[in-house]
């Protein structure tokens, strides 16, 4: 390869070089942005599960809540479109509600808050420095989901904790700082993606942020 060769492919590399790392600025200053004003988030959610075991998916679809109640605190309501339950984490209990049954499973968190309110802030609400204290951060590239360009970030883990089965997070990003699609994927080959469609912002009475519940309900505490 001649001298002229080489310097072009060198000048080549060294622009696609620059061009990724100013889209990488430009996704974690929106990324900030948007954590610096978030309070709530209201969206539409459509949920994938894949089990790698038996190869399958499954899909449900929920509105789902996010609060941020205060500086790395959380909470988080999901209610299920098709009216057989949700779930519900409120800072303190992680509550799971069946209408089939008419149960709730209630879990007291206590002392795991700060792990939980990690992930449950996972792409909502956020910052930069935030997601780089605990993941090994990639910025893979601009990708479209649902027709909308995105920055997609890869997150690894720093360290094990036993308290998630968390292998990877993929997060994308809209231009607006908002996250428009997760996938967690396990050690198992198991994953979930999450997909978020009309997205409004704005803080959330608490008293929204519960799982509306029969009075007959059953509680079974864990």
């Amino acid at each position: 390869m001649n001298r002229a060769i080489k310097l072009g492919v060198f000048a080549l590399t060294l622009a696609g070089l620059m061009h990724a790392a100013d889209s990488a600025d430009a996704a974690f200053a929106h990324i900030d942005a948007a954590a610096k004003s978030f309070k709530g988030m209201t969206a539409d959610l459509t949920d994938t599960e894949h089990n790698a075991l038996v190869n399958q998916d499954e899909v449900n679809k929920a509105l789902v809540k996010f609060l941020r109640v205060k500086a790395g605190s959380m909470r988080a309501v999901i209610t299920w479109d098709d009216g057989s339950g949700g779930l519900e984490y409120n800072g303190k209990e992680g509550k799971r509600y069946s209408a089939k049954t008419k149960t709730v499973d209630v879990v007291n968190l206590s002392g795991k808050q700060s792990t939980i309110n990690k992930y449950v802030a996972l792409g909502v609400g956020a910052s930069s420095a935030e997601l780089k204290a605990e993941f090994d951060v990639t910025y893979v590239g601009e990708e479209n989901v649902g027709g909308k360009p995105t920055s997609h970030l890869k997150l690894v883990p720093k360290t094990h904790d036993p308290a998630s089965s968390l292998k990877q997070a993929d997060l994308w990003y809209a231009s607006n700082g908002l996250v428009v699609q997760q996938k967690i994927s396990h050690p198992s080959g198991d994953y979930q993606v999450m997909l978020y469609s009309n997205m409004k912002l704005g803080s959330i009475p608490e008293k929204e942020m519960e799982l509306k519940l029969p009075k007959d309900v059953t509680v079974q505490k864990h």
